[in-house]
């Protein structure tokens, strides 16, 4: 009788079964995985009498992050008048921010929604439930304590003069021993050498753009990608051999390449903003001779001479070779 009486409050409505899983969950990620949450919603879903399930899913996706494909999915669904039950494994999956989450729950009950965790309690058919705001509460503190802990690892990790990016400028590449060291990747560094070269001889970055295009050198996301036999995530209406003026740029103020770990230049506000800024250089971790260099100390500061000095290019983005090099005396 009880599954008729669920059948019929449901009105032929979808019960809509929500999971999501991210590197939120730690060690968590076995019992968190997407095929154990299909597993435990399924069979609460059968043996509570729940019919006309439908899964809506995101992987990889932070529980502190609210636009998601998933969800988004879901609320449609929802505000669409076509959910009668939205069923959970455990609160922490619908999100793990105390603020968002009331608000989708209060958008759940303006739309009749029944929301339901299925390893928690909570049903919200039952009235108000004190002890899920706890629940809120608790999952919010664990994403901000492992934010705080993984700060710190990185920061210890920076002070130690370490990489953590396993992915090297153009011109490096993962030593074979360890990932986090950076070794030379000869064909690269040559280009890259060749940049440099081509700048102290007076060429702009267009001109220098030109220069490697002619020369069918792939820009460094097509070489990666061919040196690792991955595939590079291209514009099609452009081919891999298009260098662009900011790649050249790039490369040209890179100070990695004199052999310093330039570490913890980008960053986020905190665990709820995920949005990447540059910090200011006073506050970058920098350790010199940490790796091999690809061009000397004396040739790269002389580029950022020419680069940051007042200068005018022509036309074909030309300098002349003194070009930011050369002052004219205070005379007063």
């Amino acid at each position: 009788m009880g599954n008729n009486t669920v059948r019929t409050q449901q009105g032929g409505k979808i019960t809509a079964l929500y999971c999501r899983l991210s590197v939120d969950d730690g060690g968590e990620a076995e019992s968190n995985s997407i095929q154990n949450q299909k597993e435990i919603l399924s069979r609460y879903a059968k043996d509570h009498g729940f019919m006309n399930t439908k899964f809506f899913v995101d992987d990889g996706v932070s529980g502190t992050v609210f636009n998601r494909p998933g969800l988004d999915a879901m609320l449609a669904e929802v505000k669409s008048g076509r959910v009668g039950t939205v069923i959970i494994k455990d609160q922490s999956r619908i999100g793990r921010d105390v603020l968002e989450v009331g608000l989708l729950k209060r958008t759940f009950d303006e739309c009749g929604v029944r929301l339901i965790s299925a390893t928690d309690g909570l049903d919200t058919a039952k009235g108000f439930d004190m002890v899920s705001i706890f629940r809120d509460v608790i999952n919010e503190f664990y994403v901000a304590d492992t934010s705080a802990k993984i700060r710190a690892v990185v920061k210890a990790k920076a002070l130690n003069g370490k990489h953590f990016d396993p992915q090297p400028p153009y011109g490096y590449k993962p030593s074979e021993n360890d990932k986090f060291v950076w070794a030379i990747d000869e064909p690269a560094a040559k280009v890259v050498r060749e940049i440099f070269r081509m700048c102290m001889n007076g060429m702009g970055p267009v001109v220098i753009s030109n220069k490697l295009r002619a020369n069918g050198l792939k820009i460094p996301m097509a070489y990666k990608a061919e040196r690792d036999g991955t595939t590079a995530k291209l514009n099609l209406r452009h081919p891999d051999t298009k260098w662009s003026q900011g790649t050249i740029a790039k490369i040209l103020k890179n100070r990695e390449y004199t052999g310093a770990a330039v570490i913890g230049r980008i960053t986020t506000k905190s665990y709820k903003d995920h949005r990447s800024y540059l910090k200011p250089e006073d506050e970058w971790i920098i350790h010199e001779n940490s790796h091999e260099a690809i061009i000397d100390k004396e040739t790269f500061d002389i580029v950022q001479r020419i680069r940051q000095g007042r200068r005018r290019s022509d036309k074909l983005g030309d300098l002349g070779v003194l070009n930011g090099m050369m002052y004219c005396a205070n005379l007063t």
